[in-house]
């Protein structure tokens, strides 16, 4: 839907009104969406594994003693980068026109700056240097996040955006799982594994960014107004249902977060499992079988269905159950029952939620900036900070961790019947 054109102050030029959003109508072919995927597999190696085990890999090699300080201060900076970046490479990403590809050419540039950065940051032991790599790393991932977000929009017709919502999810699993696998159990160096994964990030995006041609922008696309206007956020009382889909995929995000990142101690501390390891890397790999199956079966429904808020209301309610059953039964059984139900609710969810926000885009013609906005967004640091505050007024209570979890992601649920122009 698109909302009018907003009267800023301070604009230094007038606006055009936003025309009615042109709405591809040429099917994407199969082969698009594969490689499509293949890209954004690519993307989530340079984004996940950072945050799930490499920087505190690299922290550990640097120095051993500050390890957790230096974890610490690399993740922010990454995390605030990112954030900073995005506004302004949605509005660059919007206004670029190239005969080539307005989209593909910024997804390809950060591609390479992201991984030409990634792989030096594993051969430096300067914290000073790392830092500066990392804001490199993340200029090139939010120019990589406005860009391919955007083809979504503009490419793909109402009728496919389930199938291409799954093609954005499913590989952000499978780069969790494999890119662990990777770093964890077949490359035993740090520096190795930096560059390793800046390549393997470089070889998934090319088949994409230049074999698949990309349409000229629509008339209706051109720059929405002043400098000051296409930097800025829509306001949130002239595009309401934007922000409470950007609060639903926040929400939705960080419940499932809680559920996960804690997964180890809960194993170890609760269930008392004689290999906590062994015993969370089953439940972990449990939860990515099912999360990469719903998500595709969702998708496929997704599509064929007219309504996308019941799929993300089942999804939410299927993450809750997973996370009560952790709070009110501690239990293997449980937790296996739990772990099936997390990656079946959270499929679900990623097969409609990319789709859902496309849906509610303000403004044809800041379409980059939009969706890297919400895709930033998720990346809000609520999981550690509800953890750490939960974990810490209980004396470690993991039931009233899970408890938050489940509240966490219903709040998510509530969020999205809040959207009036999507059913």
């Amino acid at each position: 839907m698109t909302a009018p054109s907003e009267d800023r102050p301070g604009s230094l030029e007038p606006m055009r009104p936003a025309a009615a959003p042109s709405v591809p109508g040429t099917a994407v072919t199969l082969a698009w969406l594969w490689l499509f995927a293949l890209a954004w597999l690519g993307f989530w190696l340079l984004v996940m594994l950072p945050s799930q085990v490499m920087l505190a890999q690299l922290a550990r090699a640097i120095d051993p003693d500050q390890k957790v300080r230096l974890a610490s201060v690399f993740q922010g900076v990454l995390l605030v980068s990112i954030v900073v970046a995005v506004p302004l490479a949605g509005f660059l990403c919007d206004r670029t026109r190239l005969a080539w590809g307005r989209r593909r050419v910024w997804a390809l540039s950060g591609f390479v700056l992201a991984a030409l950065a990634f792989a030096l940051v594993g051969q430096i032991d300067s914290v000073p240097v790392v830092c500066g790599l990392l804001v490199l790393v993340a200029i090139g991932q939010a120019c990589v996040l406005v860009a391919l977000s955007a083809m979504i929009a503009d490419q793909v017709p109402v009728n496919q955006r389930g199938r291409a919502s799954a093609a954005f999810g499913v590989p952000q699993v499978i780069a969790l799982a494999g890119g662990m696998a990777l770093v964890t159990e077949v490359i035993d160096d740090v520096p190795t594994a930096w560059w390793m994964i800046a390549l393997l990030a470089l070889a998934c995006c090319l088949p994409f960014l230049l074999g698949v041609g990309e349409p000229a922008p629509s008339p209706q696309a051109g720059p929405a107004g002043s400098l000051l206007h296409d930097l800025t956020p829509p306001r949130p009382r002239r595009a309401p249902d934007y922000y409470w889909a950007m609060t639903t995929r926040v929400l939705v995000n960080a419940g499932n977060l809680v559920g996960t990142a804690y997964l180890l101690y809960y194993v170890e501390d609760v269930l008392h499992r004689p290999d906590p390891e062994s015993a969370a890397r089953t439940l972990t790999l449990v939860y990515l079988l099912f999360c990469v199956v719903a998500t595709y079966a969702a998708g496929l429904v997704s599509d064929r269905m007219p309504r996308r808020k019941p799929l993300v209301l089942v999804s939410a309610v299927l993450q809750s159950a997973a996370a009560l059953s952790l709070a009110v039964s501690p239990t293997w059984q449980a937790a296996l029952l739990a772990a099936a139900l997390l990656g079946v609710g959270y499929g679900a969810f990623l097969s409609v939620d990319q789709v859902l926000t496309t849906d509610v885009l303000p403004d044809e013609r800041t379409r980059a900036r939009d969706l890297g906005l919400v895709n930033a967004a998720q990346n809000l640091p609520i999981a550690p900070v509800v953890g750490f505050t939960v974990l810490t007024l209980t004396n470690e209570n993991y039931r009233a961790l899970y408890a938050a979890s489940a509240l966490i992601v219903m709040l998510g649920a509530w969020s999205v019947t809040r959207i009036r122009s999507v059913s």
